[in-house]
């Protein structure tokens, strides 16, 4: 796996297509990060850092990253009407909160928007 960018340099992906957006859950069923899958094998996870900002990286694999422990018990789900199809990504819109860190990013898929953020120390996930 190789590191390719994070946080807002990881969301320089406009106009790239994706085939798949997956939720990555713990063994509890509780959601740990979501994933867009691009077609060509790159990833993009989401999930809520320590400081409560939203982590952002994009790889050159489609894995549950490692700091997702234990990641051999992190189970991808796949969100429906998200998947199994080609979409480009047309917008990407993050934003940030008052100390400049990222807590929220509003992607349009298709036409449909995906919402991803950071509300509390928990990671939310809003489809349009």
């Amino acid at each position: 796996m190789a590191l390719l960018a994070e946080g807002a340099d990881a969301l320089d992906v406009q106009g790239c297509e994706i085939f798949e957006v997956v939720k990555i859950c713990g063994d509890d069923g509780l959601l740990e990060a979501v994933q867009l899958v691009f077609l060509d094998d790159r990833s993009l996870p989401l999930t809520v850092w320590t400081d409560w900002s939203l982590a952002v990286e994009l790889r050159s694999d489609v894995v549950v990253p490692q700091y997702l422990w234990p990641p051999e018990e992190g189970v991808r789900v796949v969100i429906p009407g998200l998947s199994d199809l080609s979409f480009e990504v047309g917008e990407v819109v993050p934003r940030f909160n008052d100390a400049a860190e990222l807590f929220e990013v509003q992607f349009v898929l298709g036409g449909r928007q995906l919402l991803v953020g950071s509300t509390g120390g928990n990671l939310i996930i809003e489809i349009e």
